[in-house]
């Protein structure tokens, strides 16, 4: 298992080695391209000069847009992410020549190796994840859970099935979970297991070296990156608090200025637009205003272009919008996909009810819902909300309100400046993926979709 992690390491390290080999020679044919094949040195000298930065941008935006994961992204979404780490690439060594008084290095060279990395790179990755996925191969899974089994058991049927295959779905209290345990490769823990279930679970998993996944809970999360700590000479983890120091939130304030006010200026044509637009559509209302919730359950009324039809929960009352929602304008649906409709929160963020980055604000009313039905909800309030987070990027508009907890909290948790600037440039990597931005809708029943799937799967959710 050693020697099988350590090739793993060695064939990412290769492929990110040859992705900024491809980078700098996608540049270089370029310039041949452009000069027939002699580019004179004057022209060809500050691209040399650059090499590192190049390549070093590259890497970060690599890191940033998801290409460092090789194996679970799609094809479709890896060219995509590919799509945007080249544009990225382009902006910033445009930017990089200007600062190093590049001015020989040609600007139609910028645009031809734009193109060449996109169709190069694109090549390359296919190849790299078409040999990483047959690697992996499709691993036999259990999956052990109560209320939550059928929920992840769909998502990975639904998803996933070239990379797992579900052999078992059972309870924590089977009395056959030790072989099943013992008969799969990868085995997946729902967070509403019994911490001394995990606890065995993990260590059979440990002791056979087999795969194991465990959705987090707030146990899980509170001991993610504690600090080794001892009594005397015994060890022991300090859990560190939810929340953020007082640097933190100078610091935080201080970016959430800055890229309110760079958001603004930038976004101000768009918005002009849209304003035009929703105001020729039906006349109505351009923007709309309602009760949000942020730190320490403060309320404030959030900024958002109107998407619906006027007074549309004058008759429902509050419910969360639906994929098909027939209250939501034609010009809304364009907004709302592409999240354009909250361009005004930035101006909620200049004045400090809210923040760039953090749990997206909920209404007082589903926030009551949750706090009733979700016991770790309450932890989203510690920090202010945000324009977008880690739930928004790594989630869906389906995704469940208890997932999104999950992610809000870990965001908490893991707070960093660093994070804050990663998830603001992957926000705009979404911007334009439709699946993030659906509504909610309701799956196929899991018996239906194992029908569907042709899956052949032993269920055993015995509790005695």
């Amino acid at each position: 298992m050693k020697r099988k992690n350590m090739g793993t390491e060695l064939f990412k390290f290769a492929t990110y080695f040859v992705d900024a080999v491809l980078v700098v020679f996608s540049v270089y044919l370029s310039f041949l391209i452009q000069f027939k094949s002699d580019p004179p040195e004057y022209n060809i000298t500050p691209f040399f000069n650059i090499i590192p930065f190049i390549v070093l941008a590259y890497l970060i935006y690599m890191y940033v847009f998801g290409l460092g994961d090789l194996l679970k992204k799609g094809i479709g979404e890896t060219i995509y992410s590919i799509g945007i780490t080249v544009v990225a690439l382009f902006i910033t060594t445009a930017g990089i020549t200007f600062f190093a008084r590049g001015f020989a290095y040609p600007r139609m060279v910028l645009v031809i190796s734009t193109i060449v990395q996109f169709v190069i790179l694109s090549i390359w990755r296919v190849v790299i994840w078409s040999i990483s996925r047959i690697l992996h191969g499709v691993k036999e899974c259990l999956i052990v859970g109560e209320g939550s089994l059928e929920y992840l058991t769909k998502k990975i049927l639904m998803k996933q099935r070239d990379l797992y295959n579900i052999k078992y779905i059972c309870g924590s209290k089977s009395k056959s979970l030790d072989q099943y345990v013992a008969n799969v490769d990868v085995v997946f823990i729902c967070n509403d297991v019994e911490l001394n279930v995990k606890q065995k679970i993990v260590d059979s998993c440990l002791t056979s070296r087999k795969s194991v996944y465990i959705i987090p809970g707030i146990y899980e999360i509170a001991i993610l990156n504690s600090k080794l700590n001892r009594a005397d000479d015994i060890p022991m983890f300090k859990v560190k608090k939810l929340g953020l120091t007082l640097e933190a939130r100078i610091f935080k304030r201080m970016l959430d200025i800055i890229v309110s006010l760079i958001g603004l200026i930038l976004t101000s044509p768009i918005m002009i637009f849209v304003i035009i637009a929703i105001k020729l559509s039906d006349g109505g209302e351009i923007f709309y205003k309602q009760e949000r919730v942020t730190i320490n359950e403060k309320k404030f009324f959030v900024l958002k272009f109107r998407t619906m039809v006027m007074n549309a929960e004058k008759l429902t009352g509050p419910v969360l919008a639906g994929e098909s929602d027939p209250r939501i304008t034609k010009i809304g649906r364009i907004l709302r996909a592409t999240r354009i409709d909250e361009l005004p929160q930035f101006l909620n963020i200049l004045f400090g009810d809210m923040s760039v980055v953090g749990p997206r604000p909920e209404r007082p009313f589903f926030v009551e819902q949750f706090k009733n039905e979700i016991p770790d909800y309450k932890y989203r309030t510690i920090v202010k909300a945000g324009l977008t987070g880690l739930a928004q990027v790594l989630g869906k508009y389906s995704t469940t309100p208890e997932d999104k907890a999950i992610y809000d909290i870990l965001y908490i948790k893991n707070y960093s400046i660093l994070l804050d600037l990663k998830l603001i440039l992957q926000t705009i990597k979404i911007m334009f993926v439709r699946e993030s931005s659906q509504g909610l809708k309701d799956d196929l029943p899991l018996n239906k979709l194992i029908k569907n799937t042709n899956a052949e799967i032993t269920i055993d959710k015995m509790e005695d």
